[in-house]
């Protein structure tokens, strides 16, 4: 009996625009689960993922341009939390 391999679709094959192998990508997020994306999609989401950084930048002890502290009672610096 001969196994069939999975087709695997671009995650975000709806757009039209998918090009170059799909398969597995590493996770980029926190939920540790990887997504089936092709080369283009994939050049797109490590392109958005270094927006991501440089905007939050997450070992940066400075906030980013707008957080503000006293919504939701949240801390940029972990080890100060608002009391």
């Amino acid at each position: 009996m001969t196994e069939q391999a999975e087709e695997l679709k671009c995650l975000e094959n709806r757009t039209g625009e998918c090009s170059g192998a799909v398969k597995y990508r590493a996770p980029l997020s926190g939920t540790g689960r990887s997504f089936p994306r092709c080369d283009a999609h994939w050049a797109a989401r490590l392109k958005k993922q270094k927006e991501i950084r440089n905007r939050y930048a997450p070992a940066s002890d400075v906030p980013p341009r707008g957080f503000d502290p006293t919504f939701c009672g949240e801390s940029w610096d972990e080890d100060r939390s608002i009391a």
